[in-house]
C-alpha cells in the first residue's frame, strides 16, 4: 500500500491537517501529538514528496531573504532573526547576498521568483523598482526591510534613521564638539539619506555651519570607513569628532584612529550607528545609536508570513510601514576631557 499523509494520519489518530503542521514544524502542535505523528511517520517509512506537496498546495513553504552584505554583523542578525520566525511557522529560508549591488540583487530576485518562493524579504538597493513592482503585481508577497524604494508601494519595516542620527550628533554638540565629521553610506538609499538628514538637522539647530570638507560618502563597508577616516584625519584642520553611520564603517574608522595614534575621546570623539559586542570592549567603550535589529527582522518575517497566509490584506495604495525607534547609548568615546 502506498503510504501517504492520510495513512499517516490514520495511524497516528489525528487529522491530515495536524500531520501537515508537524511536517512543516509548526509550533502550534502539542508535543504529545507531535511525537505520535513522528512515530507514525517512522513506523511507516513515510517520505514527503516536497514537489508534489507544493504543486498541490500551491505553496513551497520557503521564504527568500535578500540582504546587503552577509559579512556584516547587521545582516547576519537579520538572517538569523528571519530564520527563527520562519522556522516557528514551518517555513524554510533561502539567503541571498545582494552585496548592495543592483545587478546581483536583480539576479537573485529572478532566481527566487523561478524557485516559487512564497514570499521575499528584501533589503533593497533601490535600483530595481520596476522588477519589484512586477513581483508585487504577479502576487509575489514582498516585505522591504530597513529601506524603501522610490516608486514602489510595498509593506516595509524600517528604523527611524533620521532621528537616530540627530540624537547622535546633538549629543556630540552637547559635549562641546564643533567640527563634527560624518562618514556616511549611500545617500541614494533611504538609510543613508535619513542619517545624513539627521546630521544636517542637528548642525542647523545648533547654528553650526555645514563644512563640506567634513562630509564623506562611503559604501557602508569597513574598507570605506578606513579610507575615509584617513582622508578626514590626515589634515591639519581635522574634525574633533566623527559620526559614522553604520557599524562596519565605524570599525574601519576606529582602525584608522588607532593606526594614526589618536586617543579617544581626548583627541577625537566617536559615535557609531548600530551596536556591537566589540564596541563594549574598546577602551573606552564606543557611544552608539542602537537599533533593534532582531525586532526589525522578526517583525518583517511575521508580516510576510501573515501576507502569505492571507491574514494581512491591505490595498496597494496604502502599504503597511512600521518604523521602529533607536536608542542613543552613551559610553566613553564621547566624553570631553
Amino acid at each position: 500500500m502506498k503510504v501517504n499523509i492520510k495513512v499517516v494520519a490514520e495511524k497516528a489518530g489525528v487529522s491530515t491537517a495536524t500531520v501537515s503542521r508537524v511536517l512543516r514544524n509548526y509550533s502550534g502542535v502539542r508535543e504529545k501529538t507531535r511525537k505520535k505523528v513522528l512515530k507514525a511517520i517512522s513506523d511507516l517509512n513515510y517520505e514527503v514528496n516536497a514537489v508534489a506537496r507544493s504543486l498541490r498546495q500551491r505553496k513551497t513553504y520557503t521564504i527568500g531573504v535578500v540582504v546587503g552584505n552577509v559579512l556584516s554583523q547587521f545582516y547576519s542578525i537579520v538572517a538569523k532573526s528571519v530564520e527563527d520566525v520562519a522556522h516557528k511557522y514551518g517555513y524554510s529560508t533561502i539567503l541571498c547576498n545582494g552585496d548592495d549591488n543592483p545587478e546581483k540583487e536583480l539576479r537573485y530576485l529572478k532566481v527566487l521568483k523561478a524557485s516559487r518562493v512564497d514570499g521575499i524579504i528584501l533589503t533593497p538597493t533601490g535600483k530595481n523598482a520596476n522588477y519589484v513592482n512586477w513581483l508585487i503585481r504577479t502576487d509575489t508577497k514582498v516585505v522591504l526591510l530597513d529601506r524603501l524604494i522610490d516608486g514602489v508601494k510595498c509593506d516595509a519595516v524600517l528604523v527611524d534613521n533620521e532621528n537616530g542620527a540627530y540624537k547622535a550628533v546633538k549629543h556630540l554638540i552637547d559635549q562641546g564638539y564643533r567640527r563634527i565629521g560624518i562618514i556616511n553610506g549611500y545617500v541614494d538609499r533611504t538609510t543613508g539619506r535619513g542619517r545624513f538628514n539627521g546630521y544636517l538637522r542637528a548642525l542647523k539647530e545648533a547654528n553650526i555651519p555645514v563644512d563640506e570638507s567634513l562630509i564623506k560618502f562611503g559604501n557602508f563597508k569597513k574598507r570605506s570607513g578606513i579610507e575615509l577616516a584617513k582622508e578626514l584625519l590626515d589634515r591639519p584642520d581635522r574634525p574633533d569628532a566623527l559620526f559614522v553611520t553604520n557599524i562596519d564603517m565605524t570599525l574601519g574608522a576606529i582602525i584608522t584612529i588607532k593606526e594614526i595614534g589618536l586617543k579617544i575621546p581626548q583627541d577625537i570623539g566617536v559615535v557609531g550607528f548600530d551596536d556591537s559586542e566589540w564596541a563594549l570592549i574598546l577602551d573606552p567603550p564606543l557611544t552608539v545609536v542602537s537599533q533593534p535589529v532582531y525586532s526589525l527582522a522578526s517583525t518583517a518575517a511575521e508580516m510576510l508570513i501573515k501576507k502569505i497566509n492571507g491574514e494581512h490584506q491591505v490595498e496597494a495604495s496604502s502599504p503597511l510601514v512600521v518604523t521602529l525607534g533607536t536608542e542613543l547609548i552613551v559610553r566613553g568615546s564621547t566624553r570631553k576631557l
